[in-house]
């Protein structure tokens, strides 16, 4: 059984993890926040992307049982 261990990370989110790192190592200031902005804007694309890709799969599986009607 897969644990969420298991999984491959996508190469965003291994991005954002990184940001998110450097910017605990930085004292409070722009720095900081602008990698914390980074690793959110990185983290939001990729959701998004997730998103679209399993409606684009949902799409396809509708097309593919509609034709077989």
């Amino acid at each position: 059984m897969k644990t969420p261990s298991d999984i491959a990370t996508s190469l965003m989110r291994r991005n954002a993890i990184d940001a998110l790192r450097r910017a605990r190592k930085l004292p409070v200031g722009h720095e900081r926040n602008n990698l914390r902005q980074l690793a959110m804007g990185l983290l939001w694309l990729e959701k998004k992307r997730l998103k679209r890709t399993a409606q684009a799969r949902e799409t396809a599986l509708a097309g593919m049982i509609d034709s077989q009607k």
